[in-house]
């Protein structure tokens, strides 16, 4: 029996795609080591939708020791795709690492692979991406 924050939060992750989602094609991949990805057979093509985010993060590097006195940063750019609960339920299969995201609706369809699958307490699930190149 569904509570009544289930219910609100059923209410605000729909409130959130319909603003904010768009759709994407999940494709199941066999991930193995010195082995370029296959589709995984095993597990079906769904179309999901959910809600791309996208943005720059920078990091201090800090060292040990007297070599490196300057500062150093990283810049780089993370990318996250949220699945809410209702969207998890109707998969077949769940998400894992090595899978292909790609964002039909988008200039080019940008294919992104699955770097962690971080899920939550409430059923949703928070997919970290990492951009693949155009030959892959």
């Amino acid at each position: 029996m569904a509570s009544p924050f289930d219910d609100l939060d059923a209410l605000i992750s729909g409130a959130i795609g319909d603003a904010f989602g768009e759709v994407a094609v999940l494709r199941p991949r066999l991930s193995s080591q010195y082995v370029e990805r296959a589709d995984d057979p095993t597990r079906p093509i769904a179309t999901v939708a959910g809600v791309f985010s996208a943005g720059t993060s920078d990091e201090q590097l800090r060292t040990m020791g007297t070599e490196l006195t300057g500062r150093t940063r990283l810049a780089s750019q993370s990318a996250e795709f949220w699945l809410p609960a209702e969207q998890v339920q109707a998969l077949v299969a769940r998400p894992v690492k090595g899978d292909a995201l790609t964002l039909t609706g988008r200039d080019g369809a940008p294919v992104y692979s699955i770097s962690q699958v971080q899920p939550s307490d409430m059923g949703d699930l928070n997919l970290i991406l990492v951009r693949e190149d155009a030959t892959t």
